[in-house]
């Protein structure tokens, strides 16, 4: 049991869901909105699988790192040993891919991407910092992109808007989490930005990208891509950035950046409810 157990957990389950919860929000805020029943099936499994198997490869290539870090992770616990990782990880992104091509040429496209992407971060861009952060980001909107695709048949503009704020706020999670990872960071000689500038100097661009996305949040309603349903729920967000943000600045530490790094996934899961609701009434 606990075996497997350390296997469902290595995928990082609230990640995966909120990926696909974000396929859901980029359907929501599409042109056309249109969702057949077994594209939902295929949404998740390819959210959950290409999540699950970005992750785990993380912490393959991050397991000299959650010694110091995360020593009960599965791998560097000996739960899982690193071969099995690799094996399983594998196993789950062919399971993604295919799952993406049964919804369309277009979104296994995007899979494909976002998953080399993400592949190349775990194994040589992380070390560069910031533009790692940037990069994981970037994966983050895929689902908006895949849902989107899914629904219209094509990326439109209009996606762009939803995104933006996204990008922001994930890459001042990434700049946030480093200050938690500094210790191990240096074992793998990662230039993140609380390793190389301080955890000061981390905090406060973390904290800026909170507050740059919390200023864009209106542009969707102002465009009126969305409805007045939209603003009271993407406002509940906007203040937890900013409490996580005022609270990182005040106390740059280890144990309170992992906490804001943790709020801010239900910051994120709020926004996303916002788009939804936002998009479809």
């Amino acid at each position: 049991m606990k075996l497997l157990k350390a296997y469902l957990m290595i995928t990082r389950p609230p990640n995966g869901i909120l990926m696909f919860i974000g396929i859901l929000a980029g359907v929501a805020i599409s042109y056309s909105k249109m969702i057949h029943f077994d594209d939902v099936i295929y949404s998740f499994i390819v959210a959950y699988a290409l999540n699950g198997s970005s992750m785990i490869l993380n912490d393959y290539f991050d397991r000299d790192v959650d010694r110091v870090n995360a020593p009960d992770r599965p791998i560097p616990s000996g739960l899982i040993k690193p071969s099995y990782a690799v094996i399983y990880s594998s196993m789950l992104g062919l399971i993604g891919i295919v799952f993406s091509r049964l919804v369309s040429v277009y979104c296994m496209i995007i899979a494909i991407a976002s998953y080399i992407a993400a592949l190349l971060y775990n194994s040589s861009l992380k070390k560069t910092g910031l533009p790692g952060n940037f990069i994981v980001s970037l994966t983050v909107t895929a689902p908006f992109l895949f849902g989107a695709t899914m629904s219209d048949g094509y990326i439109s503009d209009r996606i762009i808007v939803f995104i933006i704020p996204v990008l922001l706020s994930n890459t001042g999670r990434e700049v946030i989490k480093g200050i938690a990872d500094v210790e191990g960071d240096i074992v793998r000689q990662v230039n993140s930005i609380a390793r190389i500038k301080g955890v000061g100097k981390a905090a406060l661009i973390g904290s800026t990208l909170y507050i740059l996305a919390v200023l864009f949040s209106p542009v969707p309603y102002i465009l009126k891509y969305v409805s007045e349903y939209y603003l009271p729920i993407v406002l509940i967000a906007d203040v937890g950035f900013i409490y996580s943000a005022r609270k990182i600045l005040k106390r740059p530490d280890k144990e309170n950046a992992v906490k804001v790094k943790n709020e801010t996934l239900l910051w994120m899961f709020i926004a996303l409810i916002a788009y939804i609701l936002g998009g479809i009434l």
